[in-house]
């Protein structure tokens, strides 16, 4: 009884595991489902077991990683065919004016990302991609795949909004402004933070921890560029970037605890805030 009870929840479940071989084959094909085994190449042979789930998150990171690559590379273009002109002295300065205890925490973070990925990198040589992937959860890797799509629209949303003030690297433009529309009400740094979601959904989608621990490197060189590039809105918004900040979160809320959102105490020496404050 207990064997005909369990044979009939599987039933009911889509799955046949007490069929013949040719029953739980031709059962497998009238009932698809996305943990069924499909041809290696779908996966790019990147995986031990190719599955639809599988398939999925695998084309969702090439498409996040593409997609940026691509944006970026076109918005550099635009800037450069538009002729937007830097301000070098004051992009110099904001540079140069890093604190050297965040120099170090970098370096330290960078450190640590280099001999965890050789160390994962060896894991993978030697045991194997079962080491490095063990299982597949094809609800979980789903679920990392609409992050990567969700965190395409936020990048490509960002760069939008941004338009001329966008630069690929900390600098101060001739005519920048401070943008405060769009995503960028949510999100001090929308780009930042759809590096830092797609980093957890690459490691969703692959459930590949090698993988999601390199392109996690990709967040350390972001994050080293917030302070730069804040100094430089702080100075070209009169201090109104100053309120903005206390209004909104660098990265979202969930990322306060990051510490992108402690006070700046160094911006009250700025000539632009002293004036902004009197208007206040």
């Amino acid at each position: 009884m207990r064997c005909l009870a369990a044979r009939a929840a599987h039933a009911q479940q889509g799955r046949c595991f007490f069929c013949a071989p040719t029953e739980r084959a031709s059962h497998s094909r009238a009932n698809p489902s996305m943990d069924d085994e499909i041809g290696t190449i779908s996966c790019l042979g990147a995986t031990w077991r190719c599955t639809p789930s599988e398939a999925v998150g695998i084309w969702s990171v090439v498409g996040f990683y593409t997609t940026m690559i691509v944006v970026t590379i076109t918005h550099s273009v635009m800037q450069s065919n538009a002729g937007t002109e830097r301000n070098d002295s004051a992009t110099r300065r904001h540079t140069m004016a890093g604190d050297g205890g965040d120099d170090w925490c970098m370096l330290c973070s960078f450190l640590v990302y280099f001999f965890g990925l050789a160390a994962g990198c060896l894991v993978w040589a030697l045991g194997g991609l079962m080491w490095v992937h063990p299982i597949q959860i094809w609800w979980v890797q789903l679920l990392g795949a609409a992050m990567l799509v969700a965190c395409g629209y936020l990048f490509v949303a960002a760069h939008i909004d941004l338009g001329e003030n966008w630069s690929p690297e900390p600098e101060q433009l001739a005519r920048h402004q401070l943008v405060t529309r769009g995503v960028f009400r949510w999100m001090r740094h929308p780009m930042y933070a759809a590096f830092l979601w797609a980093s957890i959904g690459t490691l969703l989608a692959t459930l590949n921890w090698v993988v999601g621990w390199c392109v996690f490197g990709v967040n350390i060189i972001m994050f080293s560029r917030i302070a730069t590039e804040e100094r430089i809105l702080v100075e070209i918004s009169a201090g109104r970037y100053l309120q903005y900040r206390r209004e909104v979160s660098a990265l979202g809320p969930p990322w306060r605890c990051l510490g992108f959102d402690r006070e700046m105490p160094e911006a009250s020496s700025y000539p632009q805030y002293r004036e902004y404050s009197k208007l206040g």
